[in-house]
C-alpha cells in the first residue's frame, strides 16, 4: 500500500472503492479493436489497427466510433463526422463487439488479487465506466468480476457520465458512503476529473488508455504501475 494511503483514509483503507473498467481492471483494447476495425472495413475503409484503437478508446463507445470515422475520413475533430454516417457505422460496431466483447480481453496483473485481498478486508467496490451497460455486464460476468461489486454504472446508466461526478456520487449515496471515504482507481484524465469534482481521492494505473498522455500530467494523488501496488 503507497504510504500516502495510510493517513487518508481510517486503518489505512477506503470505505468504498470504485473501480474505472477499460484501462484499469481490464485490456479490452483488442476486442475493440477487432470491432472498430471491422466497422471501418464494412464502411469502405482501412482498419486503424489496435495501437490506434487504444489511443481512442476512454469516453464511451460513441466517442471511439466518432474518432475512428474521424480518422478514416481525415476530419480534425470527431464532432465533425455527420449523424447519418455515425449512427450507420456505430451500428455494425456494436453488433460485431455485442457478439465478440470478450475474446481477447483480460484482466490486468494484480487486478484480481486487489480485489480479493480488499473483499477480505471489508472494503464495498462498485465499476463507475463509461462502457455502455449492454457490454458492461456480460464482460464482468465472462472474467467472473461481477462478484467483486456492490453497484455497476455504467456510461448510460445516469443521464450523465465521467469526467461528471454524478455517477461516482451516486455509488456513494447507494451505498451509503462519504465521498472524503471513498477513491476512485481509474487510468485517465476523465476519472481524475470526475473524482476531484466529487472531492474524492484519485489513484491512476501508468499502463491504462489516457489518449497517448501521461497520467501523471494529470496530478492523481497516486499513480502506479499495477493495481497490486494498493494492497
Amino acid at each position: 500500500m503507497p504510504d500516502l494511503l495510510i493517513p487518508s483514509y481510517e486503518n489505512g483503507l477506503p470505505q468504498l472503492a470504485l473501480f474505472d473498467l477499460d484501462g484499469t481492471l481490464i485490456d479490452s483494447a483488442p476486442d475493440l479493436a477487432d470491432a472498430v476495425d471491422f466497422m471501418l472495413l464494412e464502411s469502405g475503409f482501412s482498419a486503424a489497427g489496435e495501437a490506434l484503437v487504444r489511443e481512442w478508446v476512454g469516453n464511451g463507445a460513441p466517442m471511439l466510433i466518432k474518432r475512428a470515422l474521424a480518422h478514416a475520413l481525415e476530419l480534425e475533430e470527431p464532432q465533425q463526422v455527420a449523424e447519418a454516417q455515425f449512427q450507420s457505422a456505430a451500428s455494425i460496431f456494436y453488433d460485431r463487439y455485442d457478439e465478440y466483447c470478450c475474446v481477447r480481453t483480460r484482466i490486468y496483473p494484480g487486478a484480481e488479487e486487489l480485489l480479493q485481498h480488499w473483499r477480505d478486508q471489508g472494503v464495498a467496490m462498485g465499476i463507475v465506466t463509461n462502457k455502455p451497460a449492454r457490454f458492461t455486464q456480460p464482460i464482468l460476468q465472462a472474467l467472473k468480476l461481477e462478484q467483486y461489486f456492490a453497484i455497476s454504472l455504467s456510461g448510460d446508466s445516469l443521464p450523465v457520465k465521467k469526467p461528471d461526478p454524478t455517477p461516482l456520487l451516486h455509488a456513494c449515496e447507494a451505498l451509503q458512503a462519504q465521498p472524503g471515504s471513498t477513491l476512485m482507481i481509474g487510468d485517465s484524465i476523465n476519472d481524475v476529473l470526475a473524482a476531484r469534482h466529487a472531492n474524492m481521492k484519485i489513484a491512476c494505473v501508468t499502463y491504462g488508455y489516457n489518449h497517448g498522455e501521461d497520467i501523471r500530467d494529470a496530478n492523481p494523488d497516486w499513480v502506479m504501475d499495477s493495481l497490486i501496488e494498493l494492497k
